[in-house]
């Protein structure tokens, strides 16, 4: 009897804990020196959401009130707005999008669920929404006599990432690139990535749901790339060669996944 009341509560709990894993908001915020950045842009803030799954948040939220309320200079959307093969998804995502857009400039790349779905559709009703949407390619944001790079790739894990099209011919300024997937900075495709990449300074990705749930003492289960209980590359912000890479949890779920908001804070390195 006592051996099944305490399985029992530990079922319990862990039911608990998984349940407080995917619901549970996280608002993160992360300081990035970045050498070579404009002095301009010290302090420059930038608000990540991602994999939002077709999933509707209130414009008024929690979630669009964090935002606010950190002042930040610029939002991006890394990808997955909606579900596999829900078009119906968009829909209910627009209006947040339409809140975030009041606070401030919003760009966006596709994600793998959007091109199973239909990523042409979800990107002009972005577009006609205000977000400015990235396919294999890049914007200058200037700030003062000041100015950086901010590329974005259609979505690398279903091969649509095109990173030489996404970047300048030439930049003597740091790049910030949105990657929905962070593929090419997998151990087994580090050997294949585009040499390119060596020229972003900043990488913003999701996709990875910060490993779809944290089990106690065990870790991340597992990546939305398929890798079991993974030792890296699941969320949070990592040193790849000479390039930051921050992979946020995500806001919405496909299925159990840790959600999460992140504020990144550029500095300049003299």
């Amino acid at each position: 009897m006592l051996m099944f009341i305490a399985v029992f509560l530990f079922m319990a709990i862990l039911a608990g804990w998984i349940v407080w894993e995917t619901v549970a908001l996280s608002v993160e915020y992360v300081d990035v020196p970045i050498e070579g950045l404009p002095p301009e842009f010290d302090g420059f803030r930038i608000a990540q959401v991602s994999d939002l799954h077709g999933r509707r948040f209130d414009p008024a939220g929690r979630e669009a009130q964090a935002i606010s309320e950190a002042g930040v200079d610029l939002i991006v959307a890394t990808g997955d707005h909606v579900h596999r093969n829900s078009i119906e998804g968009i829909k209910r995502v627009l209006p947040f999008m339409q809140a975030l857009l009041e606070i401030a400039p919003v760009y966006a790349v596709s994600g793998n669920h959007d091109h199973w779905t239909d990523w042409p559709y979800i990107a002009r009703r972005l577009r006609e929404a205000g977000v400015r949407v990235l396919e294999n390619s890049h914007v200058r944001i200037d700030r003062g006599a000041g100015e950086i790079i901010l590329a974005g790739v259609s979505d690398p894990y279903t091969g649509h990432g095109n990173l030489t099209q996404a970047l300048p011919a030439q930049a003597d300024t740091v790049i910030v690139l949105l990657a929905h997937a962070p593929t090419w900075f997998e151990p087994w495709n580090a050997a294949t990535a585009p040499a390119s990449l060596d020229r972003v300074s900043l990488t913003l990705a999701g996709h990875t749901h910060g490993g779809q749930v944290k089990l106690p003492f065990l870790g991340a289960v597992t990546t939305a790339s398929g890798r079991l209980f993974p030792p890296s590359h699941v969320e949070g912000l990592s040193r790849e060669g000479d390039i930051w890479l921050y992979i946020n949890r995500g806001l919405g779920q496909g299925g159990l996944a840790k959600i999460g908001i992140c504020f990144l804070f550029s500095h300049t390195i003299s």
